[in-house]
C-alpha cells in the first residue's frame, strides 16, 4: 500500500446521505477511508440504515463502521430499537448487570444496521453542574462506580459482537466549556487528575475495553503546551505506558472548533497521529478529509511523521469487523427496566391517586445535546403526560420555557389557582442554570406546597426545593424515563 493510500486507512470518516442512492459513493471512493461513522443524517429505519451502511462500505472499502450509541440524548438509531437511558439512569442504578445488558441490547441493534463499533461508553465524571455538554451522558461523580459500571457496559457490547470505545480520555467532566465550540481547560492538580479523572479509564484499560476516544482538552497537568489529543505525554506516556492501553486511540472529531479555530484540522491530524493516535475523526466534511491525507503526505515527506507510525496506526484498526456476537435473550424490556429503577425519590412520596393531574413542564432546546456538530435533530418531546395517560390518569400538560419570564411566571400562577383539586406535578430540567424556572418552581411551590416535583436531568435540581413535600429524579428525559417514571407513580394500569 502507498503511503496516500496508507494515510487514508487511519480516517474515520463521515458522510452525507439518509439513502442509498444518496450516498457521495465517488468521494468515498476516491477517499477510500479506514473507517465510517454513522451520525442522524444517515440513520433512519434499521431496514433503510443498514443499506446505506452497505453502500459505503462497498464504495469506500472501509475496515469498519462506527457510531455513537451512547443511550439517552445521544443515539442515533431510534427507529425500531429498544430505548436504552440515559447512563447516568444506569448510574443510580448501580447495578453492573443492568449495564452489561444495556450494552448488549444496544450491540444487538447496532449489528443490525453494520456497526462494528460504538463510541461508547462516556467515562467523564459529573463534577462539574454547568458542564451541560456531558451531563446525563455521565454515569455519575465517584470514580470507581463509574468505571464499575462503563466496564460491564463495554462487556455487554462486546457480547454482542460489537467493539467499546472510553471517551474523552483524560476526562470531560471538570469543566463548563464544550469542545465543539472552543478548547476547553481542566484546572485541576496532576493528584487528583490521577485519583479521579482517570481512574475509570485505567479501570476499563484493565477490563480489556477495545479503543479510547481522545478528548480535544487542555490539561496543564498533564501537558502545559498541548491538548490532549495531540499530546504524547497524555497519549504514549500515560495511555500507552502506564496504563498498558494496546488496542486502538481515536481523536474526537477533528473539525471541532476547539481543534478547527486554533491548531487547525489537517496540523492537528498530523500531530495527533504523532503523539500516538491511530485513528483521526473527521465527522462532517470529506474535502476535510481529503485535505488531511495531503497534510499526512507531506509529514511524511518531511519527517514529522514516520512511515512505522503510520503503518502502526493502520494495524491496529483492522480488528474492528466481523465480531462475532454471542447468543442471547432479545431483552426487549431492559430500558423501562432500568428507567423504572432509577427513579430515585428524594422526599415524601409520588404516588398518584384518583385525582387528575396537570404537569408543568420546563421545556425547550437543551443545550449540550450531542450530534452533527453541537445539537443532534431530536425527537418530538416526549412527556410524562403521555406516560401516564396510557395508565389511564386523566392527564394534562402545560409547557413553559426554560427560562420564564416574570410575565409567564404570573400567567401560570393564575391557571394554576383555577385548577382546583387537581394533582400539581411540576417536570424541571437544569433549573440550577435558569434562575427565572427556580423563581417559577419556587412561586408554584408556595401557592401549592404538595405538588410533587420531578427533576428530569442531571439531579442538581433536588437541591433547590426543600419546600417540596414530594420530590423526585429521573436522570433523563426521553420517552422511556418518563415510561419508567410513570410506572412509579401509577403501579398498575387502571
Amino acid at each position: 500500500m502507498n503511503m496516500r493510500a496508507l494515510a487514508a486507512r487511519v480516517l474515520c470518516v463521515g458522510f452525507d446521505g439518509a439513502a442509498p442512492d444518496e450516498v457521495p459513493r465517488e468521494a468515498l471512493r476516491e477517499l477510500a477511508p479506514g473507517g465510517l461513522v454513522l451520525f442522524a443524517r444517515n440513520v433512519s429505519s434499521v431496514e433503510r440504515t443498514e443499506r446505506v451502511v452497505d453502500a459505503a462500505r462497498a464504495a469506500s472499502g472501509a475496515a469498519f463502521v462506527a457510531i455513537d450509541q451512547e443511550g439517552g440524548s445521544v443515539a442515533r438509531l431510534r427507529d425500531d430499537v429498544v430505548e436504552i437511558p440515559a447512563m447516568m439512569a444506569l448510574g443510580a442504578t448501580g447495578d453492573r448487570r443492568l449495564a452489561w445488558r444495556a450494552g448488549r441490547r444496544i450491540a444487538r441493534d447496532l449489528r443490525r444496521i453494520g456497526v462494528d463499533l460504538d463510541f461508547a461508553p462516556v467515562l467523564d465524571l459529573a463534577v462539574e453542574p454547568r458542564n451541560t455538554v456531558i451531563g446525563t451522558r455521565s454515569f455519575g461523580s465517584d470514580p470507581r462506580r463509574v468505571g464499575t459500571l462503563a466496564a460491564a457496559f463495554a462487556r455487554g457490547l462486546r457480547c454482542g459482537g460489537v467493539a467499546a470505545t472510553a471517551k474523552h480520555f483524560p476526562g470531560h467532566g471538570a469543566t463548563a466549556v464544550d469542545s465543539h465550540l472552543a478548547l476547553p481547560t481542566i484546572e485541576i492538580d496532576r493528584a487528583t487528575l490521577y485519583e479521579r479523572e482517570l481512574v475509570p479509564f485505567r479501570m476499563c484499560v484493565a477490563d480489556g475495553i477495545e479503543a479510547v476516544m481522545v478528548g480535544h482538552l487542555a490539561v496543564p497537568a498533564l501537558d502545559a503546551e498541548r491538548p490532549a489529543s495531540i499530546s504524547p505525554v497524555a497519549v504514549t506516556q500515560i495511555l500507552r505506558g502506564e496504563f498498558g492501553f494496546g488496542g486502538a486511540v481515536f481523536t474526537d472529531c477533528i473539525e471541532m472548533k476547539a481543534i478547527a479555530r486554533t491548531i487547525g484540522s489537517a496540523p492537528a491530524a498530523v500531530a495527533a497521529l504523532a503523539a500516538g493516535v491511530d485513528c483521526i475523526v473527521v465527522s462532517h466534511h470529506l474535502e476535510v478529509a481529503a485535505a488531511i491525507v495531503e497534510e499526512i503526505v507531506r509529514a511524511l515527506d518531511d519527517g514529522r511523521l514516520s512511515p512505522a507510525r503510520l503503518e502502526e496506526a493502520a494495524s491496529r484498526l483492522s480488528g474492528f469487523g466481523g465480531t462475532a456476537a454471542q447468543d442471547g435473550p432479545e431483552d426487549a424490556s431492559i430500558g423501562i427496566e432500568i428507567a423504572r429503577r432509577a427513579v430515585c425519590v428524594k422526599r415524601g412520596s409520588i404516588a398518584l391517586d384518583a385525582r387528575a393531574v396537570t404537569i408543568i413542564s420546563f421545556e425547550g432546546t437543551i443545550e449540550g445535546t450531542i450530534g452533527d456538530g453541537v445539537g443532534d435533530p431530536r425527537p418530538e418531546r416526549a412527556s410524562l403526560n403521555e406516560a401516564l395517560r396510557r395508565r389511564g390518569v386523566k392527564s394534562e400538560i402545560m409547557r413553559v420555557p426554560l427560562e420564564p419570564d416574570p410575565g409567564d411566571v404570573r400567567l401560570l400562577l393564575g391557571i394554576v389557582e383555577a385548577l382546583g383539586e387537581r394533582r400539581l406535578v411540576i417536570v424541571t430540567r437544569r433549573a440550577d442554570l435558569y434562575p427565572g424556572q427556580r423563581a417559577a418552581v419556587e412561586a408554584l411551590l408556595a401557592a401549592r406546597p404538595h405538588a410533587i416535583v420531578v427533576s428530569a436531568r442531571e439531579p442538581y435540581d433536588a437541591a433547590l426545593f426543600e419546600g417540596a413535600g414530594a420530590l423526585a429524579c429521573i436522570y433523563g428525559d426521553q420517552a422511556v424515563s418518563f415510561e419508567g417514571l410513570a410506572e412509579v407513580m401509577v403501579p398498575r394500569v387502571r
